[in-house]
């Protein structure tokens, strides 16, 4: 049987090894005791530290490495299906009853004002997505107190995915809103106000969709990691 004593080396070696992320580390290490437990069952007279030399080795000149990159990928990929679990939600009974109602209020009030589109895609856009990033700096704190790294809070895609819609219809040269001549003057307004409404309205709820995103993650580390989260959610 492995001693806590040991456990807590196995941790080392596995710093040592540059397995820098805590929640991998504590999936190797439950698989390195294992491996070593069983190692010392086929062979009493082997030492501790012999034994976890031998499974090291078995997992080839590269070490953990090839490992790490693996569970890199798949937790950037376990992120991206929840997220598009979340949004995939948003459009499902009775939540679609959100996206209605934004389009409709977004729709009345370009209607009554068409000029407050420029304000309204500026703000939504360019100042709603500061407020995911303080959720993303809030759990990168709490996670820095506990000393830890984790890989699970990796959010570089979320970025990507925030900007798209800025990079795909070039946004920034509708956001003129000095200007008289806007892309929005040369656009039909019983096309432009519904498109517009649409795609803001899908914006906001693919927002809502990341928030629940972070808050999942976040749920996840306090619950999955009690012995270095002191607080509960």
């Amino acid at each position: 049987m492995i001693t806590e004593e040991q456990i807590e080396s196995l941790f080392t070696f596995c710093k040592k090894h540059f397995v820098k992320y805590y929640d991998v580390q504590v999936e190797l290490v439950d698989h390195l005791a294992n491996a070593i437990e069983e190692e010392m069952q086929m062979n009493p007279e082997i030492t501790f530290e012999k034994a976890l030399e031998k499974v090291h080795q078995s997992f080839g000149v590269m070490g953990f490495a090839p490992l790490v990159a693996e569970k890199q990928k798949f937790a950037e990929k376990q992120s991206r299906k929840l997220f598009w679990g979340l949004l995939k939600k948003q459009f499902g009974w009775p939540k679609i009853l959100t996206f209605f109602l934004l389009f409709a209020i977004l729709s009345s009030i370009f209607n009554a004002d068409a000029s407050l589109m420029n304000w309204f895609s500026f703000i939504i856009v360019f100042l709603c997505w500061p407020l995911l990033l303080l959720s993303i700096l809030r759990i990168q704190r709490e996670a820095r107190r506990t000393g830890k790294k984790f890989l699970i809070i990796n959010f570089s895609w979320i970025g990507t995915l925030i900007m798209m819609p800025i990079y795909s219809l070039n946004i920034s040269s509708i956001f003129r809103v000095f200007n008289d001549e806007s892309v929005f003057s040369y656009t039909p307004r019983h096309i432009l106000i519904p498109g517009v409404s649409i795609f803001l309205s899908l914006y906001i709820i693919t927002l809502m969709a990341i928030w629940q995103t972070l808050a999942s993650v976040r749920e996840s580390l306090y619950k999955n990691y009690p012995e270095v989260f002191s607080i509960s959610v």
